[in-house]
């Protein structure tokens, strides 16, 4: 059998391909820029105006290329299903002078986060056929309730699942979730190329990747980071269920307050409104543990390393999410 996972970034996605008949150490791994960051270049170089379509991706870069497109003087027409990468509130969209159609007859740019072609051809190239039998996908989603801060509605999502399960493989979306806009569009991609598979948040994956390289060296409680570029998500965990988890922004912390935080969450007086107050999306503590590690991933994890230990499951901290999503494939199919 043949899977595909992929971990969707703001700088970089990062590709295991992976045959179940192999260690995960002779896999194919590829280390690309990520799709936000392809069409923020295509853009930059583009000396007209931009006629966009597709589903919603991933913004951030490109969206800072639409603007800096329009500064120019260029009009910028964008259909409404590709518009919600932007901003999901389209009259937010409006305000920035972009033009909102129904349908964009030739378009110049196509927004997707999952360019199946491209990696056909790459796989071609080295004389592979890429059939992947499941794709599983992470990406990062905020969620959309219009009138709500969008860092209360994806903590929201964390604080509810964790009183549905405490098991991290169980936070998961394999149909239409109609408030993950992005997950949503991931999942009907999918569909539409006739792949099985499921999305997640990349948060949770890369902690399913800390808890592969846990496992594998017998620590049973520990906290895990995720330090991102933008986001920051610890998670207490013991004998694999999560016992807390709390998620910053990266920019507004330094190793001293993050160590202060850390030993909250691991003693259990962490609390959603000392996070929330401080910019950040919020706090959820179940129970204290006695950590063993503290274990580190992420591409900002150097913020940390005089207080934990890198984590490097498949042997390489740029798989994380990866082999978290590998993991998880292998918890809802039972092998």
């Amino acid at each position: 059998m043949e899977v595909l996972c992929i971990d969707i970034g703001k700088g970089t996605q990062d590709i295991l391909y992976i045959d179940t008949n192999k260690n995960i150490e002779n896999s194919i791994k590829l280390i690309l820029p990520s799709p936000t960051v392809i069409l923020a270049e295509k853009i930059k170089k583009m000396n007209e105006d931009l006629k966009i379509d597709g589903v919603i991706m991933g913004g951030g870069p490109v969206n800072k290329a639409i603007s800096e497109h329009i500064k120019k003087g260029f009009k910028v027409e964008i259909s409404e299903n590709a518009a919600r990468t932007i901003r999901d509130d389209l009259e937010e969209v409006k305000k920035k002078g972009i033009i909102i159609k129904e349908s964009i007859e030739n378009p110049n740019v196509i927004f997707r986060d999952l360019d199946f072609d491209m990696l056909k051809n790459i796989f071609t190239s080295i004389g592979k056929e890429f059939n992947p039998d499941f794709v599983c996908v992470a990406c990062q989603d905020h969620g959309f309730v219009k009138g709500q801060s969008d860092r209360i509605t994806r903590f929201k999502y964390f604080e509810n699942k964790l009183k549905e399960t405490k098991d991290p493989y169980k936070f998961y979306f394999e149909e239409k979730t109609d408030y993950f806009s992005r997950f949503d569009a991931i999942l009907e991609t999918l569909k539409e190329n006739n792949y099985k598979g499921f999305v997640m948040d990349s948060k949770i994956a890369s902690i399913c990747g800390i808890l592969n390289y846990a496992k594998e060296n017998g620590i049973d409680e520990f906290i895990g980071l995720d330090i991102g570029n933008g986001h920051t998500l610890g998670v207490s965990i013991k004998d694999g269920k999560i016992m807390g988890l709390f998620e910053h922004h990266t920019r507004l912390l330094t190793p001293k307050k993050l160590k202060n935080i850390v030993d909250k969450l691991a003693n259990g007086t962490l609390t959603n409104e000392e996070i929330f107050n401080d910019n950040g999306h919020g706090a959820v503590v179940l129970d204290s543990i006695n950590p063993e590690e503290i274990l580190i991933a992420g591409p900002n994890r150097e913020m940390f390393k005089d207080y934990g230990k890198y984590a490097y499951p498949g042997g390489d901290v740029m798989i994380t999410g990866c082999v978290g999503l590998y993991d998880v494939l292998k918890s809802i199919k039972g092998f």
